[in-house]
């Protein structure tokens, strides 16, 4: 089981680093952009279109790792008011919540990218970009965010720490 977890833990890292890649894919395609106009008088019809599918696939393939190193916001109003057994109630709730909602979620956008897929959607511009290849990795995105939800559920039962604070100092060293 622990190993289950540890994998989906590395995968979870590995979307991650495709997160940051993406991001710095945004910010070539809006400088390519810049200079295109400033200087060749001409606009590239795809950088707006790819920095927003970047942007998008960013968020929810590193939503995983973001839930993995506790990094998403809380609120930890009555945390402090209840005992050991009272938070990790609480940390149960919670997460359970989470993953009915993102289980609900990565269901949707599967479904989503699939109708898109199957009718062969394309995006409203001139590039007509197949929406089946965005939708498709948002969608994996959140099925892995799903997953690590269940994981974090798992590790709650199991008395393991569901937050790995030790992840971001140890990042680039693996």
């Amino acid at each position: 089981m622990l190993r289950l977890l540890d994998m989906l833990d590395r995968l979870s890292r590995v979307m991650a680093i495709l997160s940051v890649i993406l991001i710095f894919g945004i910010a070539v395609l809006i400088i390519a952009e810049i200079v295109s106009r400033t200087f060749l008088d001409h606009s590239l019809s795809f950088a707006w279109e790819f920095s927003a599918y970047f942007f998008a696939v960013a968020i929810f393939c590193g939503a995983p790792y973001t839930l993995r190193t506790g990094g998403h916001v809380r609120v930890a109003l009555f945390r402090g008011l209840l005992g050991p057994k009272g938070q990790w109630g609480m940390e149960i709730l919670a997460t359970l919540i989470g993953v009915g909602l993102t289980l609900f979620a990565a269901n949707a956008m599967v479904a989503f990218a699939w109708r898109s897929y199957a009718n062969g959607s394309v995006s409203p511009t001139v590039d007509a970009t197949p929406l089946a290849i965005p939708q498709g990795a948002i969608a994996f995105g959140l099925v892995l965010l799903a997953l690590q939800m269940i994981a974090r559920l798992l590790r709650l039962f199991l008395g393991e720490p569901p937050d790995d604070e030790t992840a971001i100092e140890s990042f680039g060293s693996e």
